[in-house]
């Protein structure tokens, strides 16, 4: 009868495990192409719906900077290709507080208009990837 009441006794006093805190992330991006934006807009909507990351307004609020610079590859047409697809440098950086950040893992990317959201998903997963391998 002791060991039941002291299981019970145990299990009222043990608090329940706490959800993991979300890892404050911040997008820092210059998208000036239609396709560009779509893809952030998508890799903004991804973060914000994750589980494990919430997006900041701040650098200095984030543990980790994701830089996304984004171009049209056929700017210069003015024909069909125009406006069709995106190229992407993207970033993972680490926020230090001494104002440099140090760079985890960067890539390119291409896109093209129907597979905007395909990416953007596909580099969440590397990203998240990248980062869990440093905790």
């Amino acid at each position: 009868m002791s060991a039941v009441l002291g299981l019970l006794l145990a299990l009222a006093t043990t608090t329940p495990p706490r959800p993991a805190a979300k890892v404050p992330v911040y997008l820092h991006f210059s998208a000036e192409d239609t396709v560009g934006v779509m893809w952030v807009d998508k890799l903004c909507e991804t973060i914000e719906t994750s589980g494990g990351y919430k997006r900041v307004m701040t650098a200095n609020d984030a543990q980790f900077v994701i830089g996304v610079v984004t171009m049209d590859p056929n700017e210069a047409d003015l024909g069909p290709g125009a406006g069709h697809s995106t190229v992407a440098a993207v970033t993972l950086q680490v926020e230090n507080t001494k104002g440099l950040n140090y760079i985890v893992h960067s890539w390119v990317l291409i896109a093209n208009r129907d597979k905007v959201d395909s990416l953007a998903s596909e580099l969440f997963t590397e990203i998240d990837k990248e980062i869990r391998e440093l905790h």
